[in-house]
Parts: C-alpha cells; structure tokens; sequence
C-alpha cells in the first residue's frame, strides 16, 4: 500500500519564497480576471493507472482549470477513474480514498492534503466469473458498475474472469454480451463469490437477421426487399473453401455455374445486359471492391435481388448486388487466431477428352489419302504442316517408300500413345498452401482488427505458380461520445510465374502419336504447324527451326507477373440526438500490375516471328533477318485509381414503442481512373537490359517471306498507352417506416450522372427508384399461435440500372491515337460514333414474397415471385464501311426475367449430443428477348453458330440446331426443308430451338450432422433444364486436325451403316467440293449433338472435429482448436448418357473437367 506523509505548516512544497510568492500573485489575477465564471461545464476523464499530474495536465488543455499544491504534492500517484459531470464532480471522484482536498475559486483549483479523507480509502476488490448456459467461459463480456453512483467498465478476461474495486456496497452489476440476454447482479459484499450464468437471447433462438445493404444495417423485419445471407457460422466452417465456392447456388437466385477453367460465372435472378455485363456487383464494407477479403475475415454475405433492395446502388444494380461484411474488432483482451489449410487439387483427366488414339487417327488419315484429300503434292513449297502419319503416306506417295514399308511404319505409330509422357513431363498435381493470422479486441472506446494472409499455389502444370499476400487493418475510436473515426486498410501483393500460357490448348491438340522424347531421353520436335520438309531446307539457309516441343517450352517460359492494390477507407459517425447519425467516408483504391514476358531466344514464339520476318535479299543474294535475333521482351504496366466519398445522414427511432423510422439521405462522388502501358523490345539481352532497333517503317509497309506472302509488322500496336477517366456521383434517399411491428412501408429514390453520357443532363442522369409493402401477420393480435413463429408478406417494385463502364459506350465521338510508321506521324482511328440518343440501361423489377417459421423458427420457409423488364439494353449494331466505322453502339433491346425461389431450412434434430440441420435453395428463372433491333441477315448460318444471340421472341441464351434427318445412302448428313422433306443443304425452316444453354432450375442442399465435437456437412449443387452442344467431327476431308474426337471410329464406312451411326462418311471429293460446308455444319451443329445438360454434384464433403474438452484446454494455451478434412468435386450425376461432364464444355468443345481436390486445415484461437 501507498505510504502518504504530510507537512503541516502552510508552504509549497520544494518551491522556493519568491517562486511562492510570485505564484500566489499570478493566481490572485487568475481569480480576478474571470468575471461571471460558472463551474457548470462539462467534463470528461477516463484513466486508467495516470498519474494526478497528468490528468491535471488533461483537465488543464480541455477546461482552462490551474492546479496548484498545498502542503504536500502527490502529483505522481496513479488512479483509476471514469467520470463525466462539472469540476466538482470530477474532482469528488478524482480524490475519492485519497488524504487530499481542494478549494475551488472560478479557474484555480488549490489542492490540500487532508488525512481525515484515509477514512474514505477503504477500498476492496470483487471477483467473479461469467460464464454460458454449458458452463464454459465468456471471454469478451462487458460488465458495468456502480458503487457510488458512478458508473465503470470492465471486461472479463480469456477464462470469463474479472475484478473490479469498490469503497461502497452494494455494488451494481449490469452484464452483457452480444447473443446473450443482459443481466443485473448485486454483490452485498467483498468476500461473496460472484458468478453468473448467461441466457441464449430470445432473438438469437429466432434467428432475428441484420440485413447489411452496403449503406446501412436494418432489422430484416423492417425492411420489404427480397435478400438473403449466409450466416457467419457457416462461413466459419467453410473456411477452407474459396470464396466462389460458398456463393455457389448458396442463396435462392444466385445461380453459380462454374465454367471449364475453374471460375465461377454468378449470376443473380438471370441475365439484366446483353452486353454491359451480367455478373452481380460485389461490395465490401460498403463500398464496391477489386480487393476481395479472405474468406476467414468475412462475417456476413448478403446477397440484394430485388429493386427494394438493390436499387440503393443504382446504375450499378440491375445483376443484383453481393454485400461482403468483414469482422471488426470486439470488446476483450487480445483474441489470436490462425487458419491453415493444405489443397491437393488431382491430375485432369484427359480421357474425358474423348480424343481418338493413335489407331483410330491414323485409320483415318489413310482414307483421306485414299480419297484424295492429301498427298504429297499438296504440301508442296508450302509452310502447311502435317502429322507424323501423314509424313508417311506423302513419302509413300513420293515413291520413297512402297506400301508394306508404309503399313509397317503406320503400325508400329499406332501402338504409341503420349499420356504417360504428358502426365510425367508437363503435368503434377496441383497444391495449395494458405495461412491465415488474425489479431483483434478492443475496449468501449478502441477495437481493432489486424490480418495477415499469405497463398501459395502451384499450378498443375509445371512452370505455374503463384504467391500471394494481404494484409488488412480496421480499427475504430471512439473520438468521443458522440464522435467516432473508423479505418478500415486492405493491401495485397502478389507474384509468380504463369509458365506457358498456351501449355493446356497445346496439350489438347497434341496427335496422340506425337511423343515428346524418344527412347534415349532426347526431345522429340513436333511439325504438325509446319512443313518439315521445308523446315530443313530453310535450315540451310539461315532459317531458324519451326519444330516445337511442348517440354521445351514449358522450360523456356518466363512469364512473371506482379501485382499490388491498396484500399484504403475512413470515416466519421456523428451521433446528433437520439438516432440520428451522419456519417463521412473517403475512400482511396490504387491497383497497380505487371506482366513481363520474356520470349526466349529459342521459343517457338520468337524463332516463329524471327522466320516471318526474313527476306531475301536480291542485291547480295542472302537471306536478311528483319527481326534481331534475341530474346523478345513483352512489358504490361496497368494502374488504377478509385478516388470515392460518401456522406450521410440516417434518422432511425421508434417512437411510442409503435412507430419505427428509418431515414436515410445522401451523396457520393467517384472518379475512376485507368492507366495502361504497352512495350515490346526485340533482340533483348535480359543480362545486359539491352534491346535493338527495328526499321519500324519498313516492317509496316511489309515484306515478302519465302514464300512470297506479304508479312507487315506494326510495332506502335506493341508500343501502346491508354488512359480513361470515369467521373460519377449520386443523390439518394431511402425511407422505411413500420407501425406497431405488423405494418411495414419503404421507398428510396438515386439519381445517377456520369460524365460517359455527356453535358446534356437529361442524359447525363438517371432516376432509379423503388417502394415496398410488408405485412407481419405473426404480430396480428389475432395470430396468437406458438406453432408458426413468423408469417410475413411483402411485395415491391423499383428501377435499377446498368450501364458499360468500360468506356467503350459514350455519347461521344471517340478515337485511338497512335503513331503510323507508314504515315510517320500521329494518327487517329475512330472507335465509337457521336450518338446523342443513348439511354442508360433500365430493370424495373416486382417481386411477391412470404416467409413463414414454425417452432421458433427452427423450420423456416421463403417464397418469391419476381418479374425483371430491362430495357434499353445496349447492342452493337453493323455499320456501313464506308462511314469509316464497322458498328456502333445503340440502344437497341429489351428483355424479361421472369422467376420463382424457394428457400427451406430445418433443424431436423436438434439434442445436446447430435443435431442435423438441412438447407435446400430452389430457384427457377426463365428469360426471354421482347424486342431486338439488331437483325440477324443470314440466320440460317448464324443461328446455330450463335454469330447473332439474343434473337426477338426467345431465350436470352438460345440454343439452335439444324433438325436432324440422318445419314443418306452415301453417309451424307441430311436435314429437312419447310416441306418435312430431306436435303443435304439446310434452309431456314430446316432450324429448330433445343432450349437454353443456360440452366432453368438451379439450388442446391446442405447437410450438417453434428455430434459432440465432430460435425460432417455434405453440399450438394445441381443445375437443370440446359441444353448443351457434344463435340462432333467435321469430316472435312481437306483437314488435318490434330485433335480428332473419338466418334470418328464410328463414321459411316458402307452401304447400311446409315441405320447404326450419325457420323457422316468421309465422302469423295466431288460431293464435298459441292456440298462441303453444308456437310460440316450439319455434322456439327444438328439437333443429334444437342444433349441434355442437367446434372447433380455432390461438390463438397468435410469432416471436422472440434476440442471441446475443458480439462485437454485448459492444459493447452489454445481457447479452441478445430481440424477439418475436405473433399471436393466428389460425386457427378449427370442426365447425359454420353459420359460428357456439362461443367467442361464450352461451346461445342470438350474441356478438362474440375478434378477432385482434398483439403486438410487447422484452426485454433488464442
């Protein structure tokens, strides 16, 4: 205890005589030059262990108050004190059990020691612990006191422990904890043990949800938009999935389909654009983002569908909007916490390819010998290449070989097959890395939240990696109580090296037969992309090698990319009165990236570009390299720049326990600005940094190569630099009022500018809107049933918007400078006509919803109905030449989204051991083209091509087909005209609809089974209704393809084979060169290679256990630790008969399919 001795004769302590007296005249002025001086000013002072000099010191700066001592200086002692109230308030506590006292005299306070007071310094701790209904501890839990009448805060501690002080008793205890009912206690005295038990909150049993718009958070029962979420416990869980992979079809409407190169192609209630984009706009912390957060920081996504609520962001909100919410720092001591996980992503399987083997293959080369199509002379002084068995028959059919030699070669070709070549030598399995670290926690006035991320991926191709960082920080400070400043910091850096980017095309169009090292080791060249035979001749004139060898280029690739991105936002929240707020924020976005490729020397890029640019010489009779010999380098610097502010004020009470109110108005302003570079160096020495000059005039006027084509070269289209600039802002307001919790209305109203559209303000601006309806009958005096918790109806209609950001859509006339060698100046090539009627992109949207829960919500239901008219959708359309401009953009569409969802949770069973909980999403959406004025010229060939899409009166993604009439007699393919009858070449009539390439119904179901501390969860997706196009051959017999489908084993051979097969004949070359094209498009696109894409995957399974053993914890420095083991990709229904994964084809071509990906991670809290 602190030892206090006292002095009674009356002095200054350690001040000399004249300092004292000097002083004592300064506070005689003091006194008498403050006239009319009140002491009912305000004052403030938390401390914690401050010395009384300092907060004097405090107190001094903030109130103008003098300080002086008498008979003693206890200056250095510490306190701990919270109080607000005038200077004599203040002072009570400050001095509350200490020997001092004090005279107050307008500005000067002079402070005495006063022993009497050590009566007054009995103070006693309490201790206690708080902790949940299964006896484990609270951490984090907020416990207010008051012994005096004055009011403190604490927090308890990682084992739910805290201690406070007291001088009176009783002392009051409020405690609180977010998800748990508050409760009082009084402790009588200092010796009784204090421990209490939370409740589980009614509203969290409930389920009482917080939609997060983005501008505001408002209770879901006061709110008649049509949104939903994914819970954080969820999000927890999955943390080892990205963040594609938990939206995929995770609420009603959002529709996932994941396209062959592994990315996610969301859509929210269908397509709003035909071309300014239809994927929904993404934001994080309220502001839309490039920088998206780790999956471990996230604590809410909400996914906006409606026009209620969406049409708060606009122009931007036509595809919907997904709301991101990070965590933030809580109340407590410092909480760490670590995520980890290892993916191993398996090898492709390149057999569902379904590419012909070496056998199938060379059968077929043969008959196009045999017909015809190739021989020797063909590829004749050409560049044309050829594959390996092709290179036989020509020497067979150059004499150089007879028949027997020919077949014994082709036999021994067909016996090879690459695969395990491919699979050793370019191909590994895919692992990923990821650490993730969190530190956060806070007071009642300071929270903060720190993260660092770190990823590592190497790619299942070999040269392929990427690492990447992010480091993020969101504090908030609490300025004062009606004042609070938020920070809120991502930066991310990233780096690698994307080997050969071509690597999986070339894989699949390598002839089966094509090894890539011989039986000694050595590396075997590929000619199919060039003549070998004029390969070698060329050699001998300076030329360099066109052979390729995939081994090689994966080896010489040098393709390093670098990226960094800043986010930066702050904010003010001002508390006015009681509920209303306004709120500042400026937001700062810099992206930046860089690609170097490095075209090395002995590419087959560079030695390719080297050759097209060699050209003889007649005065000295040689052959002249254009391009120097060397590396070539490929630099692509880009930069972006967000510069945002938004300011807001939100008036949100409820008045006589029965009116609620929430308004909102407010303003943003944005500029988005773009920068990218472009440079190419030829002949570079990467050692040196050296490059070497170019007759840049000359390559583009062009030169002839060997085989007399005109080559040009244009390096200003290599040496680039683009520049654009976006300028936006907005007025909005939206308001939501409720009457006595039964009867709720909304409405909100933006105004949108951009500078893309103009000066003109009648089109530089549009007025987007919405109003709703909610009426919560479970809140009827008359609903007075326990068995259904919630019955509420609600319907909206509003208008959101679209437009192209890219700045390829303007009003005004624009053009790209650049300089022409030819010309020898600057010049400008017109990119978009001046249109003065261009509109911004409109979707008005109604939307009919009802959502029930019975048993305290523990089976819960939602229901929507919606019908989207967009309007004014941009188009391109066709121009004549001779304007100087090939289309133009025009306003040119509309179309409807007309649709149901269906969301249904349950908690099946529910004990303290097991529980499982099922959620099943259903959506249906059904589009449909109302009115195109883009015109399809020639349909019958660009209908099934899909050249002209969206045409007028059917689906937005239609899918067309020549009606399928079989093979004739000759193995010709056959279709119908407008008379049912059966001709080799299609008319219009001969076209039908298949359906939609995109799916009608889509959802998916969840399973978690839950029993003690393991939990299994299975997630099922599934996507129905969708049609899709099967790889069929051509048979076009002038082809050398390398990469044949498997189905052309099955071609027609002889007479009757028309009864067992749909692949045509190789026909003969006179009825090709008449029907040729008409026999490749009905080879391809009739309705027979139209296939039912419908499918169910079961994409994901996790086992996790979770420690919840209080004596192994105790013994551990861990609060909690979790293991989980993941499985992706596991299971494939699909509705197809051919084998044919629906995820893995684009177009009409057969992709690699996603392969199976195990998980193991580790999660623990410090």
């Amino acid at each position: 205890m602190k030892q206090f001795t006292f002095r009674k004769n009356w002095r200054w302590s350690g001040i000399p005589v004249v300092k004292q007296v000097g002083t004592a005249l300064f506070c005689l002025y003091l006194m008498q030059s403050t006239p009319g001086f009140s002491y009912a000013q305000t004052l403030n002072v938390e401390a914690k262990q401050k010395s009384l000099s300092q907060i004097f010191e405090s107190l001094k700066k903030d109130s103008g108050y003098h300080f002086f001592w008498e008979g003693g200086d206890f200056s250095g002692t510490r306190v701990d004190v919270s109080v607000k109230g005038d200077i004599k308030e203040v002072l009570d506590a400050l001095f509350e059990g200490l020997p001092l006292d004090y005279t107050l005299h307008k500005k000067t306070v002079i402070i005495k020691s006063n022993p009497n007071n050590m009566r007054k310094a009995v103070k006693q701790d309490v201790v206690g612990r708080i902790i949940d209904e299964k006896g484990e501890a609270i951490a984090g839990a907020i416990i207010k006191y008051s012994s005096s009448g004055k009011y403190a805060t604490v927090v308890t501690d990682a084992k739910g422990s805290f201690r406070i002080t007291a001088a009176k008793f009783p002392v009051h205890l409020q405690i609180s904890y977010l998800g748990y009912k508050p409760q009082d206690y009084v402790v009588e005295a200092a010796n009784q043990p204090v421990l209490v038990q939370l409740r589980v909150a009614e509203t969290q049993i409930e389920d009482v949800d917080i939609v997060y718009t983005g501008y505001q958070s408002i209770s879901r029962e006061n709110t008649t938009g049509a949104s939903a979420g994914v819970k954080e416990e969820e999000i927890e869980r999955r943390n080892n999935s990205s963040l594609d992979n938990i939206l995929e079809n995770s609420v009603p409407g959002l529709n996932s389909y994941t396209t062959p190169d592994g990315k996610a192609d969301m859509r929210v209630r269908g397509g709003s654009s035909l071309r300014a984009g239809t994927a929904p706009l993404m934001v994080v912390d309220g502001f839309p983002a490039t920088i998206m957060p780790d999956v471990n920081e996230i604590t809410d996504i909400r996914v906006l569908k409606d026009a209620a609520a969406a049409a708060i962001w606009g122009s931007q909100a036509s595809n919907g909007v997904i709301v991101i919410t990070t965590k933030k720092g809580k109340i407590g001591g410092p909480v760490i916490q670590y995520a980890g996980n290892l993916r191993v992503q398996m090898r492709p399987d390149y057999s569902a390819l379904q590419r012909a083997n070496a056998a199938q293959v060379i059968d077929y080369e043969k008959e196009q010998y045999d017909k015809g199509y190739i021989n020797s002379s063909r590829f004749r002084g050409t560049s044309a290449g050829y594959s390996q068995s092709i290179g036989i028959i020509n020497a067979y059919d150059r004499n150089e070989i007879d028949l027997a030699e020919r077949d014994r070669q082709l036999g021994l070709l067909a016996e090879m097959d690459n695969q395990s070549q491919v699979d050793d030598l370019l191909l590994r399995n895919a692992v990923n890395q990821k650490h993730f670290l969190s530190i956060s926690g806070g007071s009642d006035r300071f929270s903060y939240y720190t993260g660092a991320n770190f990823d590592y991926s190497v790619a299942g191709t070999r040269g392929t990696q990427d690492k990447n960082m992010v480091l993020t920080n969101r504090m908030t400070y609490k300025l004062a109580d009606f004042v609070s400043l938020r920070s809120n910091i991502a930066m991310e850096y990233g780096w690698g090296n994307q080997g050969y980017s071509s690597l999986m095309e070339e894989i699949r169009k390598l002839q089966p037969y094509q090894m890539l090292k011989d039986e000694n080791g050595n590396l075997v060249n590929n000619y199919f992309g060039y003549n070998k035979i004029e390969n070698d001749r060329l050699l001998g004139l300076g030329y360099l090698d066109y052979g390729m060898n995939l081994v090689q280029e994966t080896n010489l690739a040098n393709n390093r990319t670098s990226g960094f991105g800043v986010r930066s936002i702050f904010g003010l929240d001002w508390k006015i009165i009681d509920g209303l707020t306004v709120s500042n924020d400026f937001v700062y976005e810099r992206l930046g990236g860089r690609q170097r490729n490095l075209n090395d020397e002995q590419s087959l890029f560079t030695r390719n570009l080297i050759n097209r640019f060699t050209t003889y010489d007649a005065t000295t009779k040689k052959y002249e390299k254009m391009i120097p010999i060397g590396d070539v380098l490929d630099v692509t610097n880009s930069s972006s720049r967000r510069i945002a502010s938004r300011n807001q004020a939100n008036y949100q009470k409820t008045l006589l326990d029965k009116h609620y109110i929430n308004v909102l108005v407010g303003f943003d302003i944005s500029k988005y600005i773009t920068d990218d570079t472009q440079q190419r160096l030829l002949g570079y020495n990467d050692e040196l940094n050296s490059s070497q000059d170019i007759d840049a005039k000359v390559l583009a006027k062009g030169i002839r190569d060997w085989e007399n084509k005109l080559q040009s070269y244009y390096a200003s289209s290599y040496n680039q630099m683009r520049f654009k600039e976006n300028r936006e802002y907005s007025f909005y307001s939206t308001l939501a009022y409720t009457y006595d919790r039964r009867y709720t209305i909304s409405g909100s109203f933006r105004n949108d500018y951009s500078n893309l559209f103009g000066a003109d303000p009648k089109l530089r601006k549009t007025p987007l809107w919405s109003v709703g309806g909610k009426w919560l009958a479970h809140n009827e005096a008359f609903f007075n049933t326990d068995f259904i918790s919630e019955l509420s109806f609600r319907t909206t209609v509003g208008v959101t918007g679209n437009f192209d950001r890219d700045g390829q859509t303007t009003t005004y006339l624009t053009a790209t400078r650049f300089f022409n060698t030819i010309a020898d100046s600057f010049v400008a090539r017109l990119q978009t006509p001046p249109n003065d009627k261009l509109r911004w992109e409109s979707t008005r949207t109604v939307n009919a919803g009802v959502d029930v829960g019975v048993l305290h919500n523990r089976f819960t239901l939602s229901l929507d109905y919606y019908d989207k008219y967009s309007y004014d959708l941009l188009g391109s359309q066709t121009l004549d030449p001779t304007v100087g401009l090939t289309n133009a953009s025009i306003n040119a569409a509309e179309l409807s989204n007309k649709g149901l969802e269906l969301g249904l949770t349950a908690g099946i069973i529910r004990n303290k051991e097991f529980s499982w909980d099922t959620r099943v999403n259903f959506a249906y959406n059904k589009s449909n083209v109302l009115y195109n004025r883009i015109t399809d010229t020639n349909p019958v060939i660009n209908r099934p091509r899909n050249v002209v899409p969206y045409l007028e009166g059917y689906e937005r993604e239609s899918l067309w087909s020549y009606r399928w009439a079989g093979l004739d007699e000759q193995g010709r393919p056959q279709t119908y005209d407008e008379n049912g009858d059966k001709v080799l070449e299609p008319v219009l009539a001969s076209l039908e609809l298949n359906g939609t390439s995109r799916p009608l119904y889509s959802g998916s179901w969840n399973n978690e089974f839950m029993y003690k501390g393991f939990n299994l969860s299975i997630f099922t997706v599934f996507n129905a209704g969708q049609k899709a196009r099967m790889e069929m051959p051509s048979m076009d017999g002038y082809a050398t393809n390398s990469a044949y489908n498997n189905k052309i084993a099955n071609r027609w051979k002889q007479a009757g084979d028309e009864q067992k097969t749909d692949i045509p004949a190789l026909v003969s070359q006179d009825d090709f060169d008449e029907y040729g094209q008409s026999i490749m498009r009905l080879a391809t696109l009739s309705s027979n290679s139209v296939f039912d894409a419908s499918f169910l995957r079961i994409r994901e399974i996790q086992l996790g256990y979770t420690v919840s053993d209080r004596k192994i914890l105790r013994q551990l420095p861990f609060k909690s630790i979790r293991a989980v083991a993941q499985i992706n990709n596991v299971y494939l229904w699909k509705a197809n008969k051919s084998g044919i994964d629906p995820e893995a084809v684009s177009g009409a071509t057969y992709q690699l399919p996603q392969p199976k990906v195990v998980t193991f991670g580790l999660n623990f809290t410090l």
